[in-house]
């Protein structure tokens, strides 16, 4: 089998990384060149790894810390004038980086790889983390909070968008089109998810729509395989104890992610549970000493859920996937995007109980999505049932080989 050069590119947060951070890695022994492209602040992450990286666009992490309440209409505009601002810059750096490639893979907010990739005759691919991506009358678009509207108002939601779209990205896009000598296109979002769509997650959670119209191999998650943290003090704290309450925003601002504290606190106390918080913000705690409240830090998700008695997080794709995977029953406090996406699904397959929106989250709400998602014994039974069905399957492996099949 020849070495192939294959280019990853994707945008976004620790969330759009680390996947395709496993897809690389698994590319690469299976006996390819494979870089990974990606926010520049993850360059040392990825090395530390043995990942070839190339950086491109601007510190994600350091734009979302300067955010205050991620779910307000006021973030979604200063998002849009940011993602303006990395669309041009993808067109500027990303040409030199994908050069000479058998095959480019773009995935989250990797907006300008398609065109550029069309541009330079390189084969395309593009991996969605979420179904909620391909336009379906069984869910709305991605701005949209609302998970039960019928079909008739799903599908308006597209349309809304796409109408919404002709002078944003259709627009940028066209216009760097015309530089390049290609024809514009009518529907921007089909032409980034390319010919052929890898939905890298799992059934077992969320099922494609039969009625999307974009071809797709549906695959399961990529996982990246950490090796073991050991921690002394967490060890320690789960000694002292049944398996407590986990919780954690990881890709939320710093901001918001430390005005939940409290709140998570006291609801599991009120439910009669310790706690374990991630914490990514700087600073102290008013509870840093409190003995039934542990905070922990860049501890991998697969290592550490097994322990845990219920998963509260925001209900990112792959905070999610690890949680199916690891058979816990999960809360999500949805912010923004198909956050409110997976909060729905995770409800209807019975992994959880209702989500708890953002501008609804209350000690009172909280406290009681505890106690059931720790005394229903239905979701007891389908969240085992769910990592059951999540093992049998190797969601890595299975995305290696559809992609592979492009380039031999």
């Amino acid at each position: 089998m020849k070495q192939k050069k294959i280019v990853l590119a994707t945008f976004g947060s620790r969330g759009d990384v680390q996947p395709m951070l496993a897809l690389s890695l698994a590319l690469r022994a299976a006996g390819h060149r494979a870089i990974l492209a990606g926010p520049p602040e993850k360059a040392g992450w990825a090395r530390e790894l043995g990942c070839p990286f190339q950086p491109f666009g601007s510190d994600v992490t350091a734009f979302l810390d300067r955010m205050k309440n991620a779910h307000s209409i006021r973030s979604a505009f200063f998002f849009l004038r940011y993602l303006r601002n990395e669309f041009a810059i993808q067109f500027r750096t990303l040409p030199k980086i994908i050069a000479g490639a058998d095959l480019v893979i773009g995935a989250s907010l990797a907006i300008g790889l398609s065109t550029l990739a069309e541009a330079m005759e390189i084969p395309y691919r593009y991996i969605a983390f979420t179904p909620q991506l391909l336009p379906s009358g069984r869910h709305p678009f991605l701005a949209c909070k609302h998970q039960n509207l019928p079909k008739s108002m799903n599908r308006l939601t597209w349309r809304a968008a796409r109408e919404m779209d002709r002078f944003n990205l259709r627009a940028m896009l066209n216009g760097k089109r015309r530089q390049l000598g290609l024809k514009p296109v009518r529907d921007p979002w089909l032409h980034i998810l390319g010919p052929h769509v890898i939905v890298a997650s799992d059934r077992a959670v969320s099922r494609v729509p039969p009625d999307v119209t974009p071809t797709f191999t549906q695959t399961g998650y990529m996982h990246l395989n950490q090796p073991h943290v050991c921690l002394a003090e967490l060890e320690a704290f789960l000694s002292r104890g049944s398996p407590p309450v986990y919780a954690g925003f990881g890709s939320m601002p710093k901001i918001d992610q430390a005005g939940i504290v409290p709140i998570i606190v006291h609801a599991a106390r009120a439910a009669g549970e310790r706690c374990v918080i991630a914490k990514f913000w700087d600073g102290p705690s008013p509870f840093a000493h409190a003995k039934d409240v542990f905070f922990i830090a860049k501890y991998p998700h697969l290592k550490l859920f097994p322990r845990m008695a219920i998963v509260i997080h925001h209900g990112g794709a792959g905070t999610t996937a690890c949680a199916a995977a690891s058979g816990r029953p999960q809360i999500i406090v949805p912010h923004i995007l198909d956050q409110y996406y997976w909060a729905n699904q995770v409800h209807r397959a019975g992994l959880g109980p209702k989500p708890v929106w953002r501008g609804r989250l209350t000690i009172r709400n909280l406290a009681a999505a505890i106690r059931e998602a720790g005394k229903n014994r239905e979701i007891a039974r389908r969240t085992r049932s769910a990592a059951t069905a999540i093992a049998r399957t190797n969601g890595l492996e299975m995305t290696v080989n559809a992609l592979l099949r492009e380039v031999y």
